[in-house]
């Protein structure tokens, strides 16, 4: 625990207070606690005795005739002493015969005595006694109480008295001094702390001033001599900050410099002082190691005669460039060919060798390289073109061959679809008209034999009949070739229209009919019918195409019935949203960031391709002017959502 620190006023009040309250307290304590004592063995100890001896004799023959009566009023006498707290007495059996007073505890202010009561020799019962010391107590710390309080104002008759001496003589005088010493502090010399008082704070006010004006006098002179030195170290610090700059400048350029610097000293053998950091990293050398040496003990050199001969050149012209020489990275690196120069200057009366190593080892071996290539280059060239030239006639046939099949696949399917669709309608006319037929040839037969009103109302009537079938059969047909017309028409051009988004994708559901009603499963379209755009119908049909097959094929593996869903949201007033949503197995996670890439599927030979989904990403993206991602879960189906703007942009055909 940290103690305050006081002040000399507080701690002249806490010194006089406890010198006063100390002593007189030590000493009541032990008055009160000694008188306690005495006063506790003459009212409580030695009545106790006595109560406890009288009652055991006089209680014999009570508990031995068994007359509660008496027992009682010999009790009841103890008990007139307020200190008596409790009395009990018990028979030879223990249970208890007389009792008077309060229960007790075995607290340190509750005294008992007890005794045996014996008849004629023989024990016939206890006796118990109990007193407190309580009242002694009180009256002990109301003694206390009031010798404190005497205390009290004796103390402060003390600080009455003491406070006014000790504020005008020390006090106050301190103060004088402590503000004196700040002023002194602060380097305010001009007033005075001369005290004209003789006593110990007069003496050191007067000793103070003389100090004042001794410190006065040392300012003068320091300030005159600090100006002096200011100058000196101003004119030396303008020098130093020169040479520091220019060291540095130097330092900096040395150290930064790309190409491998040395700096050696001449004094008969040769001992390198200084390298660069490019110098360390050509020849794999920390600076320490190359300090205090040279490149032939070092074993950079591959051959010491080309150090002695680039030595022996710069020793005759003070200079050397252009010198080539094979060097090695460390003492057992690898070889390099450097490019050498350097000069000799006389720095401080010692000669200083400054040389600089450029790597050119890469360029060396182009070089060499570039003089063995020259002769095979253009043979080399040759077959390089004559290689590339046959791949990528077999790229783009394989292409032309993927594309020619897909385009076979959808036009197959296109085929079948219109066959299928037409069957009924052409199918329904053809046994309409059969049937026309024979009922004319019977009229006929009937016209010779003789021609009755009611068979001829009959014949009227299912002619018409018959026309009316054959026509709405004819109508169906001639509805289905003209959608098919225009969805193969859209599917093999990329001519650009305006159309109905929900007519158009009604259409093209009609040409997948037969192939979803093979499967099983369900197509749903949820197309808003005022959804207008100016787009390629044909690239978009192809899209839903290849989406809706693809998740006939992969998404209901096991699936007896499912659904694929198509629905379309109008985005702000330029853009459609277009999900094309299955409830089938989904997809793993592992395939998620592959779907679209060519050539990857999981029914390879299963009816798979892997470019349907390849050619439905490249026809969004850069036909259509989309962006088109899918989201799944396994066992919960998969959901391809494609942005598409409701104003296709113009393409080129480098885009298609």
């Amino acid at each position: 625990m940290k103690i305050p620190s006081l002040s000399l006023r507080q701690t002249l009040m806490v010194g006089v207070a406890a010198g006063i309250l100390l002593p007189a307290l030590f000493f009541a304590g032990f008055q009160v606690t000694s008188k306690l004592r005495t006063e506790r063995a003459l009212r409580v100890e030695a009545p106790l005795k006595q109560y406890a001896d009288v009652l055991s004799r006089g209680m014999a023959v009570a508990v031995w005739n068994l007359d509660r009566g008496v027992a009682i009023e010999l009790v009841e006498a103890v008990m007139r002493n307020p200190d008596v707290v409790n009395v009990s007495v018990t028979d030879e059996f223990g249970e208890t015969f007389v009792q008077r007073g309060e229960a007790t505890d075995d607290s340190a202010r509750f005294l008992s005595e007890k005794r045996d009561i014996t008849y004629n020799g023989a024990r016939v019962g206890s006796l118990s006694v109990v007193m407190s010391s309580q009242r002694i107590e009180r009256e002990a710390r109301s003694e206390l109480l009031r010798f404190a309080g005497a205390l009290a104002l004796q103390v402060a008759l003390a600080f009455a008295f003491i406070w006014p001496l000790f504020n005008s003589r020390i006090v106050l005088p301190i103060l004088r001094l402590r503000e004196g010493a700040s002023r002194l502090a602060r380097g305010e010399l001009n007033e005075s702390m001369a005290s004209e008082k003789k006593d110990e704070m007069g003496q050191l006010s007067n000793a103070l001033d003389t100090m004042r004006l001794d410190l006065g006098a040392l300012l003068t002179e320091r300030e005159q001599k600090t100006e002096a030195l200011q100058r000196e170290l101003e004119e030396r610090a303008r020098t130093e900050e020169a040479l520091r700059v220019s060291q540095t400048k130097f330092a900096a350029i040395f150290d930064a410099s790309p190409i491998a610097m040395s700096v050696s000293l001449v004094e008969g053998d040769v001992r390198t002082i200084d390298v660069n950091s490019a110098w360390s990293r050509v020849f794999g050398m920390e600076r320490g190691v190359a300090m205090g040496t040279n490149g032939l003990r070092m074993g950079i050199w591959v051959d010491p005669a080309e150090r002695s001969r680039c030595l022996e050149i710069v020793s005759r012209t003070g200079e050397i460039s252009n010198f080539k020489a094979w060097m090695r990275r460390g003492a057992h690196g690898a070889e390099i060919y450097c490019d050498i120069s350097g000069r000799m200057v006389a720095l401080g009366g010692e000669r200083v060798l400054i040389m600089a190593f450029d790597d050119i080892t890469e360029k060396y071996r182009y070089e060499e390289n570039i003089l063995q290539l020259n002769a095979t280059l253009e043979h080399r060239v040759q077959e390089r073109t004559r290689e590339l030239t046959d791949a990528m006639g077999q790229l783009r046939a394989a292409q032309s061959e993927l594309v020619r099949t897909e385009k076979m696949s959808a036009l197959g399917s296109l085929v079948a679809g219109i066959a299928h669709e037409l069957n009924t309608p052409i199918g329904n006319s053809l046994t309409v008209a059969s049937t026309l037929q024979d009922h004319a040839a019977s009229f006929a037969d009937g016209m010779s034999k003789g021609l009755t009103r009611s068979r001829l109302d009959e014949f009227v009537t299912n002619t018409q009949q018959g026309a009316g079938i054959l026509m709405r059969g004819l109508q169906h047909a001639a509805e289905l070739v003209s959608s098919f017309k225009q969805v193969a028409v859209d599917q093999t051009s990329l001519n650009r229209r305006t159309f109905d988004l929900q007519s158009t994708v009604t259409e093209i559901l009609l040409t997948l009919g037969p192939s979803i009603r093979k499967s099983a499963h369900a197509v749903v379209s949820d197309i808003p019918a005022d959804i207008v755009m100016d787009s390629f119908p044909g690239p978009l049909g192809q899209v839903l195409t290849n989406l809706i097959n693809n998740a006939l094929l992969h998404a209901f593996e096991g699936t007896p019935h499912g659904t694929v869903s198509i629905r379309a949201v109008v985005e702000g007033t330029d853009r459609i949203q277009l999900q094309v949503t299955d409830d089938g197995c989904g997809i793993a996670q592992a395939h998620l960031a592959r779907v679209f890439d060519p050539f990857f599927t999981t029914k390879l030979g299963q009816g798979g391709s892997g470019l349907g989904l390849n050619i439905v990403y490249n026809l969004v993206t850069k036909t259509l002017g989309g962006t088109i991602h899918v989201a799944s879960s396994p066992g919960e189906g998969a959901t391809f959502s494609m942005s598409l703007p409701l104003k296709a942009p113009v393409i080129t055909p480098d885009t298609v």
